[in-house]
């Protein structure tokens, strides 16, 4: 019986060797909410997080515009997200951080980037959270898209 205890003991601890299984994660359909570096001129639209193993694939929607990225945790936190996206002619690098309420809120910049932009992902996809409820149809967006060009992020 005390060799099945330790047994049990001894898997339990390797279980929390592996952190990227373990975390619950940014996965989930969000509605987003931005301003742009600079201007801070406001723009919105939807974040798609899938995980692919141990790093997530990300798609920002801007109407028809698309803009892809790919995400990781930090080391040991499910609370701290880091994504680098591709925009066709810009890169760039977005941090966030999980809130209490299941949001995730950050700030993002491009390659040649001098200023931050803020971006706030609200749950879109059952999970409850107090600011899902709020609605962002009177946000005002420039062409839907970050840099108000309709292109997302460029």
């Amino acid at each position: 019986m005390q060799g099945r205890r330790i047994a049990a003991a001894t898997l339990f601890a390797a279980a929390g060797l592996l952190p990227w299984q373990a975390l619950a994660g940014p996965e989930g359909t969000y509605a987003m909410t931005g301003t742009n570096p600079g201007d801070h001129s406001p723009y919105k639209g939807v974040v798609e997080v899938r995980r692919t193993g141990e790093t997530y694939a990300v798609t920002w929607r801007f109407g028809k515009d698309e803009t892809h990225g790919i995400g990781t945790l930090a080391a040991g936190s499910d609370r701290t997200f880091a994504v680098s996206y591709d925009a066709g002619k810009s890169h760039g690098i977005a941090l966030y951080e999980l809130q209490g309420d299941g949001s995730w809120s950050g700030v993002w910049s491009s390659m040649k980037g001098k200023a931050l932009g803020t971006e706030l992902w609200r749950p879109n996809d059952g999970r409850k959270s107090a600011t899902t409820a709020k609605s962002t149809a009177n946000v005002p967006a420039s062409a839907a898209t970050p840099d108000g060009k309709g292109a997302a992020r460029r």
